[in-house]
């Protein structure tokens, strides 16, 4: 008996047509990232321990639930530390949550850029990462980013004089 040759291709299209609804369903609009704190938690000589917050907003007709989260601090455009957080967090729809995550950062990269900082009176940031979306039983990766400036020149704040 000689079989047609479209049933030995019947189970990779079954496959495809399975695959593509959680594709489709993945059509969401990036969850927007923005550094809220950073608190020092922990310094040794070569690395510095951040409790680093951050607010993702979700601007998304549906909740997005994460489950953890990786991350890459950024100063002037050279990566100078690392974050993680295990933190499971659901985001409302148009709503937004804080997330902690901590950030080891290394002393070495922050003394190489320290005089060029310091001089400039600006720093640049930047946080990159990956948040790991659970919806419909799998998990994906959504990247997320967040950079701003910072005035380091004392003569750029309000000061109030005490008595």
């Amino acid at each position: 008996m000689i079989r047609p040759k479209y049933t030995t291709a019947l189970p990779l299209i079954l496959a495809i047509a399975a695959l593509l609804p959680s594709c489709a369903s993945l059509d969401l609009e990036p969850p927007e990232l923005t550094l809220v704190n950073l608190e020092p938690t922990e310094a040794t000589l070569f690395e510095t321990t951040l409790l680093v917050k951050l607010r993702i907003a979700n601007p998304n007709p549906e909740p997005l639930t994460f489950e953890g989260a990786s991350f890459k601090l950024t100063l002037e455009g050279h990566k100078v530390g690392r974050g993680l957080t295990s933190e499971s967090v659901t985001v409302d729809r148009f709503g937004t949550e804080i997330i902690e995550a901590t950030f080891h950062v290394s002393n070495a990269s922050l003394l190489l850029r320290l005089q060029q900082i310091l001089e400039a009176k600006t720093v640049n940031y930047g946080v990159t990462g990956k948040l790991y979306l659970q919806q419909s039983g799998q998990s994906h990766k959504l990247k997320v980013q967040s950079e701003g400036r910072l005035e380091l020149d004392p003569s750029s704040f309000d000061t109030v004089d005490g008595p």
